[in-house]
């Protein structure tokens, strides 16, 4: 800003012969107006370099663009002047004034004349922005008085044109926030964003827990069975011992053709499924081991009876119930609650 104020403060010494300087800093302003508004569009925190490619005239079209629409709305109020009536005229200018934000954002975002110069499209924006909408128009006509009130005021001129930018920019950079914070609601994709972020990371995490997995298969097809479950039980410590990080190990291991892992992660899932208080997880858990494996058995006597319990008061279970109770006595021999295991294996083949 402090270069462009003090090339245009000359353009407008020099007169007449300022006026390709003068045309040259505009656009070169105005172009990074726009990649400006991209930036914040697409999710970037910081703003964009001034790049010396943005001089040629061939590069960057929009404020062109947006200069002739500008034309197209001047066109039309003068011929609803000159045609109708001075009023119609009036509000005709309001409203597309009002509606010029909306117009910059669709030709920021798409890059086509026809599009930004459409009326439906402009709605569309405006709907989709919602109060966001009504912000931004709050910032335009706030930085539109600060600049009439400095007016009066007769600063230095570089100054005034520093100002005069400073509100410009801050204009793109708040319609592109507006935007960016209703990308959902408007479909605008970004670059980098909360959502977008996560997923990279979901990703990555993904890749690397595929790799470790792979690398314990290695070692337990090579017959190093501490070392395979040891990484296991790394891996699953490492991300916190998360419930859905279990069920993906469980879903991968079962292929692995020892039974002695799959069979001892579900016991642990199941451990935890309890502790959560996800019981119907912790049954559908259960019931389809069983079904993969007939041998497959809870850890503990209470985590059976309780698994039992839930069989048998959840219908369409009971299978499950009779499966878990039919060998109690020999799996937990002594263990106190072998009587309550007896009594619901005789309720339920009552």
């Amino acid at each position: 800003m402090i270069v462009f104020a003090f090339l245009l403060f000359l353009a407008a010494k020099a007169g007449l012969v300022g006026i390709p300087l003068a045309a040259i800093v505009t656009s070169w302003f105005f172009k990074y107006a726009y990649v400006l508004f991209d930036h914040t569009v697409r999710g970037f925190d910081e703003p964009p370099t001034l790049d010396i490619q943005m001089v040629n005239p061939f590069n960057e079209q929009r404020p062109l663009a947006q200069l002739a629409i500008l034309g197209l709305i001047w066109l039309a109020v003068y011929f609803a002047y000159l045609r109708i009536r001075l009023a119609s005229a009036i509000v005709l200018g309001v409203v597309a004034l009002l509606a010029l934000p909306a117009s910059v954002a669709v030709l920021g975002i798409e890059g086509n004349i026809f599009k930004a110069a459409y009326p439906v499209a402009w709605v569309r924006v405006i709907i989709g922005l919602g109060p966001m909408y009504l912000l931004v128009l709050g910032v335009i006509g706030g930085y539109s008085l600060l600049i009439a009130i400095l007016a009066h005021w007769e600063l230095w001129f570089p100054l005034q044109i520093a100002i005069f930018m400073f509100c410009i920019l801050s204009t793109f950079s708040a319609l592109g926030g507006a935007l960016y914070e209703r990308r959902h609601e408007l479909g605008v994709e970004t670059w980098v964003s909360p959502e977008r972020d996560l997923e990279l990371k979901d990703a990555s995490e993904l890749r690397q827990s595929h790799s470790d997995v792979t690398e314990a298969y290695g070692k337990m097809r090579a017959g190093s069975h501490i070392e395979c479950w040891q990484q296991l039980q790394d891996w699953l410590s490492r991300r916190g011992h998360d419930l859905e990080d279990y069920r993906w190990l469980c879903d991968r291991v079962v292929s692995w053709g020892d039974p002695r892992y799959i069979t001892r992660l579900s016991q642990d899932y199941l451990e935890r499924l309890l502790k959560a208080k996800r019981t119907g997880e912790a049954l559908n858990l259960v019931a389809q081991r069983l079904k993969q494996d007939p041998t497959f058995r809870p850890q503990s006597a209470a985590t059976t009876l309780q698994i039992a319990r839930l069989a048998a008061a959840g219908g369409g279970a009971l299978r499950v119930a009779r499966t878990l109770l039919a060998d109690f006595p020999t799996r937990f021999p002594g263990d106190p609650a072998i009587r309550l295991a007896d009594e619901l294996a005789r309720t339920l083949s009552a």
